[in-house]
């Protein structure tokens, strides 16, 4: 049986990287693959193992916090693919999110302890988790 494949997208910088530790330790301790671009460049050659990996996975968390443009390129290329979507957002995030996002449901999380991050977001990824697996079945 096929493992079921995540993305995790968030900004890169101090507090990103975090939040973005954080959450690939949730998933993979669900059982989840999740994809990691630690020995790409930023450039060509990133975006498309980003859009790649978009295109293989089972679902993405996306952290909205901070209205990264990258973020939210990648969030909008991955809603044009019809993918599922867990967006995390900081308690901390003092401005409105763009309206196009509006409708949609967010975690929010407390930047100072992202145990409460972890815990929704397991919870969150189990409905893709179970889905994923009994399709591939």
């Amino acid at each position: 049986m096929k493992k079921t494949r995540s993305l995790v997208i968030a900004p890169f910088d101090a507090a990103g990287k975090r939040v973005l530790d954080a959450v690939r330790r949730a998933l993979v301790d669900l059982g989840v693959e999740v994809f990691r671009f630690d020995d790409i460049a930023v450039g060509a050659a990133w975006a498309n193992a980003i859009t790649d990996a978009m295109r293989s996975c089972d679902f993405l968390v996306v952290d909205v916090t901070r209205k990264n443009p990258n973020v939210f390129y990648e969030l909008g290329f991955a809603h044009a693919l019809r993918k599922p979507t867990i967006l995390i957002v900081s308690s901390e995030a003092s401005d409105a999110l763009p309206s196009d996002l509006a409708g949609f449901q967010y975690i929010v999380y407390d930047p100072s302890n992202l145990r409460g991050l972890v815990e929704h977001v397991q919870r969150a990824a189990k409905a893709f988790v179970t889905t994923g697996q009994d399709e591939r079945k």
